[in-house]
Protein backbone atom coordinates (compact mmCIF):
# COMPACT_ATOMS: atom_id res chain seq x y z
CA UNK A 1 0.00 0.00 0.00
CA UNK A 2 2.78 2.16 0.98
CA UNK A 3 4.34 2.19 -2.56
CA UNK A 4 1.18 2.20 -4.26
CA UNK A 5 0.78 5.36 -2.53
CA UNK A 6 4.25 6.98 -3.14
CA UNK A 7 3.73 5.64 -6.99
CA UNK A 8 0.63 8.15 -7.01
CA UNK A 9 2.19 11.00 -5.37
CA UNK A 10 5.31 10.76 -8.18
CA UNK A 11 2.71 10.64 -10.61
CA UNK A 12 0.41 13.19 -9.64
CA UNK A 13 3.97 15.24 -9.11
CA UNK A 14 4.87 14.94 -13.41
CA UNK A 15 1.32 15.35 -14.20
CA UNK A 16 1.49 19.21 -12.34
CA UNK A 17 5.15 19.31 -14.30
CA UNK A 18 3.39 18.73 -17.30
CA UNK A 19 0.48 21.04 -16.87
CA UNK A 20 0.84 24.20 -19.91
CA UNK A 21 1.18 27.54 -18.00
CA UNK A 22 -2.21 29.78 -17.49
CA UNK A 23 -1.14 31.95 -20.29
CA UNK A 24 -4.18 34.64 -21.39
CA UNK A 25 -5.19 34.16 -25.39
CA UNK A 26 -6.77 36.94 -27.57
CA UNK A 27 -10.20 36.74 -27.98
CA UNK A 28 -11.00 36.28 -31.68
CA UNK A 29 -13.40 38.91 -33.28
CA UNK A 30 -16.65 37.71 -34.02
CA UNK A 31 -16.45 36.47 -38.13
CA UNK A 32 -17.40 39.16 -40.91
CA UNK A 33 -17.01 42.34 -38.38
CA UNK A 34 -15.10 44.47 -40.71
CA UNK A 35 -14.72 48.22 -39.93
CA UNK A 36 -15.61 50.83 -42.23
CA UNK A 37 -12.21 52.47 -43.77
CA UNK A 38 -11.05 55.57 -42.89
CA UNK A 39 -7.92 57.62 -42.38
CA UNK A 40 -6.26 56.09 -39.74
CA UNK A 41 -5.31 59.11 -37.91
CA UNK A 42 -8.54 59.87 -37.20
CA UNK A 43 -10.89 58.61 -33.72
CA UNK A 44 -11.50 54.86 -34.25
CA UNK A 45 -15.36 54.91 -34.39
CA UNK A 46 -15.76 50.98 -35.56
CA UNK A 47 -18.77 51.74 -37.60
CA UNK A 48 -19.70 48.19 -39.10
CA UNK A 49 -18.16 46.34 -35.68
CA UNK A 50 -20.45 45.68 -32.30
CA UNK A 51 -19.31 47.16 -29.32
CA UNK A 52 -16.91 49.88 -30.81
CA UNK A 53 -17.03 53.62 -30.42
CA UNK A 54 -14.93 56.70 -29.77
CA UNK A 55 -15.21 59.49 -26.92
CA UNK A 56 -13.58 62.75 -28.90
CA UNK A 57 -13.09 65.68 -27.13
CA UNK A 58 -12.44 68.90 -28.68
CA UNK A 59 -11.14 71.49 -25.98
CA UNK A 60 -10.61 74.48 -28.19
CA UNK A 61 -10.87 78.06 -26.82
CA UNK A 62 -13.31 80.42 -28.93
CA UNK A 63 -11.97 81.84 -32.37
CA UNK A 64 -9.53 78.79 -32.64
CA UNK A 65 -11.64 76.94 -35.62
CA UNK A 66 -12.85 74.48 -33.68
CA UNK A 67 -16.40 74.60 -36.03
CA UNK A 68 -13.66 73.98 -39.07
CA UNK A 69 -12.43 71.01 -36.96
CA UNK A 70 -16.24 69.63 -37.09
CA UNK A 71 -17.24 71.03 -40.85
CA UNK A 72 -14.26 68.58 -41.90
CA UNK A 73 -14.77 65.16 -39.91
CA UNK A 74 -18.49 65.43 -40.54
CA UNK A 75 -18.84 66.83 -44.14
CA UNK A 76 -15.50 66.48 -45.76
CA UNK A 77 -15.72 63.34 -48.05
CA UNK A 78 -12.19 63.19 -49.25
CA UNK A 79 -8.66 62.94 -47.61
CA UNK A 80 -10.06 60.39 -44.67
CA UNK A 81 -12.60 62.21 -43.21
CA UNK A 82 -15.59 60.85 -42.71
CA UNK A 83 -18.07 62.61 -44.39
CA UNK A 84 -21.53 63.20 -44.05
CA UNK A 85 -23.15 59.57 -44.97
CA UNK A 86 -20.24 57.66 -42.83
CA UNK A 87 -22.92 57.67 -40.24
CA UNK A 88 -26.39 56.36 -40.31
CA UNK A 89 -27.29 59.82 -38.37
CA UNK A 90 -25.52 62.42 -36.85
CA UNK A 91 -26.86 64.60 -34.25
CA UNK A 92 -25.92 68.23 -33.11
CA UNK A 93 -26.28 69.48 -29.84
CA UNK A 94 -25.21 73.66 -29.54
CA UNK A 95 -27.31 76.39 -27.78
CA UNK A 96 -24.77 78.31 -30.33
CA UNK A 97 -25.76 76.99 -33.73
CA UNK A 98 -27.36 79.69 -35.39
CA UNK A 99 -25.36 82.28 -33.70
CA UNK A 100 -21.98 80.27 -35.69
CA UNK A 101 -22.04 81.30 -39.64
CA UNK A 102 -19.53 78.05 -39.77
CA UNK A 103 -21.93 75.74 -38.36
CA UNK A 104 -24.68 76.59 -41.14
CA UNK A 105 -23.87 73.15 -43.09
CA UNK A 106 -23.72 71.02 -40.33
CA UNK A 107 -27.32 72.63 -39.31
CA UNK A 108 -28.30 72.10 -43.09
CA UNK A 109 -27.25 68.16 -43.29
CA UNK A 110 -28.25 67.13 -39.89
CA UNK A 111 -30.71 66.72 -36.92
CA UNK A 112 -29.81 69.83 -35.07
CA UNK A 113 -30.62 70.73 -31.39
CA UNK A 114 -30.34 74.82 -30.65
CA UNK A 115 -30.44 73.71 -26.98
CA UNK A 116 -29.69 71.19 -24.67
CA UNK A 117 -32.01 69.34 -22.49
CA UNK A 118 -31.52 66.03 -21.23
CA UNK A 119 -34.79 64.52 -22.61
CA UNK A 120 -32.96 64.72 -25.86
CA UNK A 121 -29.88 62.66 -24.70
CA UNK A 122 -32.78 60.35 -23.17
CA UNK A 123 -35.24 60.00 -26.47
CA UNK A 124 -31.92 59.60 -28.53
CA UNK A 125 -30.58 56.32 -26.36
CA UNK A 126 -34.26 55.06 -25.77
CA UNK A 127 -34.72 55.06 -29.66
CA UNK A 128 -31.67 53.06 -30.26
CA UNK A 129 -32.09 50.74 -27.09
CA UNK A 130 -35.76 50.04 -28.33
CA UNK A 131 -34.19 49.09 -31.88
CA UNK A 132 -31.52 46.82 -30.53
CA UNK A 133 -29.22 45.15 -32.77
CA UNK A 134 -31.00 47.51 -35.82
CA UNK A 135 -30.02 50.06 -34.23
CA UNK A 136 -28.24 52.25 -36.69
CA UNK A 137 -24.75 53.16 -36.25
CA UNK A 138 -24.60 56.90 -35.44
CA UNK A 139 -22.81 60.14 -34.16
CA UNK A 140 -23.52 63.00 -31.05
CA UNK A 141 -22.19 66.33 -31.20
CA UNK A 142 -22.27 68.26 -27.93
CA UNK A 143 -21.04 71.77 -28.75
CA UNK A 144 -20.66 74.57 -26.21
CA UNK A 145 -22.52 73.11 -24.02
CA UNK A 146 -20.14 73.81 -21.35
CA UNK A 147 -22.88 74.86 -17.87
CA UNK A 148 -25.77 72.77 -18.68
CA UNK A 149 -23.39 69.32 -18.56
CA UNK A 150 -25.03 66.95 -16.12
CA UNK A 151 -25.69 63.28 -14.81
CA UNK A 152 -27.38 61.89 -18.36
CA UNK A 153 -24.30 63.45 -20.35
CA UNK A 154 -22.47 61.20 -17.60
CA UNK A 155 -24.96 58.40 -18.31
CA UNK A 156 -24.88 58.59 -22.13
CA UNK A 157 -20.58 59.16 -21.83
CA UNK A 158 -20.76 55.35 -20.08
CA UNK A 159 -23.31 53.64 -22.12
CA UNK A 160 -22.63 55.46 -25.64
CA UNK A 161 -20.89 52.18 -27.26
CA UNK A 162 -23.52 49.89 -25.89
CA UNK A 163 -26.44 51.95 -28.23
CA UNK A 164 -24.42 52.38 -31.38
CA UNK A 165 -23.25 55.32 -30.50
CA UNK A 166 -19.94 54.94 -32.70
CA UNK A 167 -18.81 58.64 -32.23
CA UNK A 168 -19.49 60.84 -29.12
CA UNK A 169 -17.89 64.28 -29.65
CA UNK A 170 -17.78 66.81 -26.92
CA UNK A 171 -16.51 70.83 -27.59
CA UNK A 172 -15.91 72.67 -24.64
CA UNK A 173 -13.71 76.01 -24.06
CA UNK A 174 -12.79 75.06 -20.43
CA UNK A 175 -11.67 71.40 -19.22
CA UNK A 176 -11.90 70.65 -15.48
CA UNK A 177 -14.25 72.85 -14.44
CA UNK A 178 -16.42 72.04 -17.60
CA UNK A 179 -15.95 68.13 -18.02
CA UNK A 180 -17.10 65.65 -15.10
CA UNK A 181 -14.77 63.24 -13.99
CA UNK A 182 -16.59 60.73 -15.72
CA UNK A 183 -16.31 62.54 -18.95
CA UNK A 184 -12.27 62.69 -18.49
CA UNK A 185 -11.96 59.48 -17.66
CA UNK A 186 -13.66 58.01 -20.59
CA UNK A 187 -12.34 60.06 -23.22
CA UNK A 188 -10.24 57.97 -26.34
CA UNK A 189 -9.50 60.68 -28.48
CA UNK A 190 -8.10 64.51 -27.55
CA UNK A 191 -7.94 67.77 -29.48
CA UNK A 192 -6.39 70.19 -28.05
CA UNK A 193 -6.79 74.04 -30.34
CA UNK A 194 -4.44 77.04 -30.03
CA UNK A 195 -3.80 79.30 -29.16
CA UNK A 196 -4.92 78.63 -25.39
CA UNK A 197 -4.50 81.63 -23.70
CA UNK A 198 -5.83 79.99 -20.24
CA UNK A 199 -2.11 78.88 -19.20
CA UNK A 200 -4.14 77.64 -16.13
CA UNK A 201 -6.57 74.71 -18.13
CA UNK A 202 -3.79 73.85 -20.41
CA UNK A 203 -1.42 72.84 -17.31
CA UNK A 204 -4.38 70.90 -16.30
CA UNK A 205 -4.44 69.05 -19.25
CA UNK A 206 -1.00 68.22 -19.24
CA UNK A 207 -1.16 67.29 -15.36
CA UNK A 208 -4.47 65.24 -17.00
CA UNK A 209 -2.67 63.24 -19.72
CA UNK A 210 1.01 63.79 -19.52
CA UNK A 211 2.15 60.97 -18.05
CA UNK A 212 0.75 58.91 -20.71
CA UNK A 213 3.64 60.58 -22.55
CA UNK A 214 6.37 60.80 -20.82
CA UNK A 215 5.27 63.55 -17.98
CA UNK A 216 3.56 66.61 -18.04
CA UNK A 217 6.42 68.77 -19.10
CA UNK A 218 7.36 66.81 -22.73
CA UNK A 219 3.52 67.15 -22.81
CA UNK A 220 3.35 71.04 -22.77
CA UNK A 221 6.64 70.44 -25.57
CA UNK A 222 5.04 68.15 -27.87
CA UNK A 223 1.78 70.92 -27.62
CA UNK A 224 3.49 73.21 -29.01
CA UNK A 225 5.52 72.01 -31.40
CA UNK A 226 2.38 70.41 -33.07
CA UNK A 227 0.95 74.44 -32.33
CA UNK A 228 3.34 77.03 -34.09
CA UNK A 229 0.56 78.77 -35.88
CA UNK A 230 -3.14 79.88 -34.77
CA UNK A 231 -5.49 76.86 -35.70
CA UNK A 232 -2.97 74.10 -35.54
CA UNK A 233 -4.49 72.16 -33.00
CA UNK A 234 -2.82 68.99 -30.71
CA UNK A 235 -4.68 65.49 -31.43
CA UNK A 236 -3.92 62.86 -28.94
CA UNK A 237 -4.87 58.71 -29.73
CA UNK A 238 -5.09 58.25 -25.91
CA UNK A 239 -4.57 54.27 -26.70
CA UNK A 240 -1.67 51.53 -25.59
CA UNK A 241 0.79 52.93 -26.96
CA UNK A 242 -0.57 56.63 -27.39
CA UNK A 243 -0.09 58.69 -30.05
CA UNK A 244 0.22 62.29 -30.70
CA UNK A 245 0.04 64.30 -33.74
CA UNK A 246 -0.19 67.54 -35.24
CA UNK A 247 -3.50 68.22 -36.78
CA UNK A 248 -4.24 65.18 -38.52
CA UNK A 249 -2.10 65.18 -40.54
CA UNK A 250 1.84 64.55 -38.93
CA UNK A 251 2.51 62.36 -35.94
CA UNK A 252 5.37 63.57 -33.68
CA UNK A 253 7.51 61.22 -31.76
CA UNK A 254 6.32 61.49 -27.79
CA UNK A 255 10.07 60.43 -26.81
CA UNK A 256 10.76 62.37 -24.07
CA UNK A 257 14.32 64.28 -24.69
CA UNK A 258 17.17 63.03 -22.24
Amino acid sequence: MEKESKAKQSQAKQSKKKMKLPRIQPVKPPPDQNAKEHHEYLPEVGVGVKGKGALLCLLSPRNTGKSTVANNLFLNKKGGFYGDDFFDEVYIISPTINLDVNSRHLKDRFITFDNYHPDIIKEIMKTQEELGDDAPEIAIFLDDCAGLMDKEIDRLVVKSRHYNIKLLAIASQKFRSALSPVVRANITDLIVGSPFPNMRDLSAVAEEFGDQFGDPENWLKLYKEATPKKFDFAYMKLTNPPRFFKNFEEELSIKKED
